[in-house]
């Protein structure tokens, strides 16, 4: 069968897709990268927030029309949706063949036999059985073919009032260790530089013996050059942790600490499990201790009981906090979550309003952070070429990361000067910044 795969959401999604990718072709399939060539058309849904969601039946709306008319085409929801919100959509969605849960993407060629293989009318069963982890190893990447994602652990064990993921993904589940080094030794010796840790705590990764400090280790044993750890929740932070992580030279001076908000009772009713003093003195150990290390991080505007004076704190907090980066995100209540059924909320223009506010704060420090590069010198990952002249560098004909920028998350060095092979190390020159990027000339 050809089959045509599109995945939204996070990274963590993305590993999925590109795990039921390879285990397809295993199984015989053939991976199409046009939707009208194919025989079967999956969707790996994003259900986190209303416009991730509404994206995924955007998405699946418009490869329906694709296979409209055509009962010999399938079309399957996979990942989050079917778990979060499956109900409120099997019935606003009777294009979709099957709906297949988030963790079961191994079950992918199995349900695409059931589906052809059955007769007229007859539903395929569910699959048996859950491996949030099948397919991992050896499988192909959708990302650039020097960097890859590395999923430490699936689910959550946290009560964050505001998130769904335990409820879509389930308890934390581990890995193996030996797994984990297994997939970093292929993944290395098929040119691999970078490699990406995530899970939604990876603070809470144990298995086999091993919390994060020494899985670090061992991964770092295996000489990958590059290593990114995403994310790193305040509430079990410490500076020995950070100091653990950091023995390592291959493991970037890059901390992703998720902050959410910085006003007490906010957190308290986000079931943060740390205050603003934690935070704060965290952050200042961190500058003290390792002041070339970058950190970014999230903040929650307009959570339900908000106050003025809240915000006020939060904005504040942000201003001596000094992130290289920080994502903004207006709440969004999440079905099932306890947020959602919390009263006061915040209205919408004034959510609007704080957002902007802080974007408009977090921009300026943000350009002081990166004008604070210009005439150093520093190595550079080339990531890919430029066809065309992007934003307000120009001469440049390739762009890349340093080590305090992460992958389509935070912003890129444009590179002027000679010709760069994709994947491979540079050393580059400083000469200028804007708020999300640095351009610097090739030594």
């Amino acid at each position: 069968m050809n089959v045509f795969l599109v995945s939204l959401g996070c990274p963590k999604n993305t590993v999925d897709a590109e795990a039921a990718l390879s285990l397809l072709r295993r199984a015989g399939h053939r991976v199409v990268s046009d939707p009208a060539s194919a025989d079967v058309l999956v969707v790996n849904s994003c259900s986190f927030l209303d416009a991730a969601w509404q994206e995924t039946v955007d998405q699946t709306a418009e490869l329906a029309e694709v296979i409209s008319g055509n009962p010999d085409r399938k079309l399957i929801l996979m990942g989050c949706l079917p778990v979060h919100r499956g109900r409120e959509f099997q019935a606003a969605l009777p294009e979709v063949d099957f709906f297949l849960p988030s963790g079961q993407h191994g079950q992918l060629p199995d349900i695409i036999d059931r589906l052809f293989g059955s007769a007229e009318g007859e539903e395929p069963a569910q699959p048996p059985g859950r491996d949030p982890f099948a397919g991992y190893r050896n499988r192909e990447l959708l990302t650039p073919a020097h960097t890859a994602y590395v999923k430490l652990a699936e689910g959550c064990n946290r009560v964050c009032s505001f998130c769904a993921i335990p409820a879509i993904r389930g308890p934390l589940n581990c890995r193996r260790p030996a797994a984990i080094v297994a997939e970093v030794e292929g993944h290395l010796g098929r040119g691999v530089k970078e490699v990406t840790l995530i899970a939604q705590d990876v603070l809470s990764y144990h298995a086999d013996g091993l919390r994060l400090p020494e899985l670090v280790a061992e991964i770092a044993a295996t000489g990958i050059e590059w290593i990114r750890i995403f994310y790193l929740h305040p509430a079990s932070l410490t500076l020995d942790i950070v100091e653990r992580l950091f023995e390592f030279e291959n493991v970037c001076r890059y901390l992703e600490i998720p902050c959410q908000h910085a006003s007490d009772s906010v957190l308290s009713r986000m079931r943060r499990s740390h205050s603003r003093r934690r935070l704060e003195t965290v952050l200042q150990g961190i500058r003290e201790r390792w002041p070339e290390a970058v950190v970014r991080s999230e903040v929650i505007i307009g959570f339900p009981g908000e106050t003025e004076a809240d915000f006020d704190i939060l904005r504040q907090f942000i201003k001596t906090a000094r992130f290289a980066t920080l994502g903004i995100f207006p709440f969004s209540p999440e079905a099932g979550t306890a947020a959602a059924a919390l009263g006061e909320p915040v209205l919408e223009a004034v959510k609007a309003l704080r957002a902007e506010e802080l974007q408009f704060q977090q921009e300026a420090i943000s350009f002081e952070f990166l004008t604070g590069y210009i005439g150093k010198t520093i190595p550079v990952l080339v990531d890919r070429r430029i066809d065309e002249e992007e934003g307000i560098f120009k001469n440049c004909k390739f762009a890349g990361r340093y080590y305090g920028q992460a992958l389509d998350i935070d912003g890129e060095v444009y590179l002027k000067g000679n010709a760069a092979a994709l994947g491979t190390f540079v050393t580059v020159r400083i000469v200028d910044a804007d708020i999300h990027d640095l351009m610097g000339e090739i030594i």
